[in-house]
């Protein structure tokens, strides 16, 4: 056996185990915290109505944007160095919380000279501005995630989303019965916020060496992490820039009925964030080899039936759902959702393309895709948000989420040598067709939810078996490869 380079030791809690309990415990976390984020969401809605539930969606979308320019990305960061190098955890985790908050100052203060500058009312700027004290621990809990995630610890996420996701829905419901309005849920999400990263730290503070170092300065870090600040800023611009542009272009109430779907579906990404995010440890430690290129390519195929899974159910359900969680003052929601689901079926893909690229350092081909993406997203929603208003905003999505598919696929291909496309990407597809069809027709002579149902389970009696769960995933051991050996 040809000698190699020691690598460093893994501390996973299963090393060797299925990839399942580790997918399954970010699935359950995701799942927490995107429930309690609906049910704040849903709470809000009905209690504020549909107008000031958009000024709401609208503080919400600023900040969130302000946090994944200050380095929400540094979570995926710190995944792949500490699933690299373990002893650098306490000490890597430090400097990038650090770096985070340094630009935490600026990056706020720059969106609340544009909002400024967009000429949004005071009383809204200075909600914005309260509403980014959050992002103070938030900088601190997420960094923990990345430091848990990169030592896998899975088994800790779902406690940290539940008592995150407890404090803000009983206290955004509790200040709102009392009358505090908007400034009673920007309350609750700094308690929130606060309760999360104190069990973040708690929980992962024991599994760490704090005599441990990482050679690298604090400008080093900061220079190796820029790409994680870059890359969300252009993102976000595309990906919540929507959100801006119909609060100012259609008004408040199409903001609202609007993000509601627009939520729904990026609850959706629990399902490729859960897969991916487990695997990302093990791409890293690969490098991106063929054999992660071949998980990554059955990955692929789960989350692409079950994409499509989505869409059928969607078409069926969306209308009663809606009317009957929201009411008929929410019925623009119907057609959106409708239309924002497609875009379910590219993202999912690029969910796990992107990790893929990440794992082999490229990055910073990121910054290209999402430029681009960038600027068709504006361009065509301002073009078409005057005319078309919450509708066109969805249809936008889908278009850009296809946009960046078709530039990712590109990318895998020259960078990495080989196209990287689900398994059975044409039989799953002919699947849908038929079953789409099917339920075209079969709603003409009976109930839609009859023949959405029944279309469903065919379709998945026909595809799912092929693509179970995630036992179609290979060994964490064999990924791993003889790394002991070496």
């Amino acid at each position: 056996m040809m000698a190699t380079t020691a690598r460093p030791e893994l501390k996973p809690d299963q090393a060797g185990n299925s990839l399942a309990p580790h997918a399954r415990q970010i699935s359950v976390s995701q799942v927490i915290k995107r429930v309690f984020r609906m049910a704040v969401l849903l709470l809000t809605a009905r209690l504020l109505g549909a107008e000031l539930f958009g000024t709401y969606a609208l503080l919400l979308t600023i900040v969130e944007m302000a946090a994944m320019i200050s380095g929400c990305g540094y979570i995926d960061f710190l995944t792949r160095e500490v699933a690299k190098r373990p002893g650098s955890a306490w000490a890597l985790g430090i400097k990038t919380t650090q770096v985070r908050l340094v630009y935490l100052i600026p990056i706020v203060g720059v969106a609340l000279l544009l909002l400024k500058g967009l000429r949004f009312p005071a009383s809204l700027i200075l909600n914005a501005a309260l509403l980014s004290i959050a992002l103070i621990p938030r900088a601190v809990g997420e960094s923990a995630q990345g430091v848990i995630k990169g030592l896998r610890h899975f088994s800790l996420l779902p406690w940290i989303e539940f008592v995150q996701g407890s404090i803000v829905l009983a206290a955004a419901c509790a200040f709102i019965i009392d009358g505090f309005g908007v400034r009673g849920i920007i309350t609750a999400e700094i308690l929130g916020a606060t309760g999360g990263a104190i069990i973040a730290v708690l929980g992962i503070a024991r599994s760490l060496n704090f005599r441990s170092s990482d050679d690298r300065s604090l400008r080093e870090v900061m220079r190796a992490t820029l790409v994680f600040n870059i890359y969300p800023f252009v993102v976000n611009v595309y990906d919540r820039v929507d959100v801006v542009l119909l609060s100012k272009l259609a008004g408040n109430i199409a903001t609202g009925i609007y993000s509601l779907p627009y939520r729904a579906f990026a609850t959706l990404q629990i399902v490729p964030y859960s897969v991916m995010t487990a695997l990302l440890p093990v791409f890293s430690f690969n490098s991106a080899d063929q054999d992660s290129r071949e998980i990554c390519s059955r990955a692929m195929k789960f989350l692409y039936v079950t994409a499509l899974l989505v869409v059928l159910i969607t078409l069926t359900l969306a209308k009663p759902a809606v009317l009957y969680v929201l009411g008929q003052s929410y019925a623009g929601c119907i057609l959106t959702m409708k239309i924002l689901v497609w875009a379910a079926i590219p993202g999912f893909l690029n969910y796990a393309l992107n990790t893929l690229l990440l794992a082999a350092h490229k990055e910073n081909f990121f910054l290209w895709t999402a430029g681009l993406c960038t600027v068709f997203n504006i361009s065509a929603n301002l073009l078409l948000i005057p005319k078309f208003s919450y509708l066109a905003a969805a249809v936008v999505t889908v278009l850009t989420e296809l946009l960046l598919l078709s530039q990712n696929l590109y990318l895998i291909k020259k960078l990495l040598g080989h196209s990287v496309l689900p398994k059975d990407g044409a039989r799953i597809t002919l699947s849908f067709i038929a079953a789409l069809t099917g339920f075209l027709l079969l709603r003409r002579f009976i109930p839609q939810v009859w023949a959405g149902s029944l279309v469903a389970l065919a379709f998945s009696a026909s595809v799912v078996p092929m693509s179970s769960g995630y036992a179609m995933l290979p060994k964490l051991g064999h990924l791993m490869g003889n790394h002991r050996e070496q």
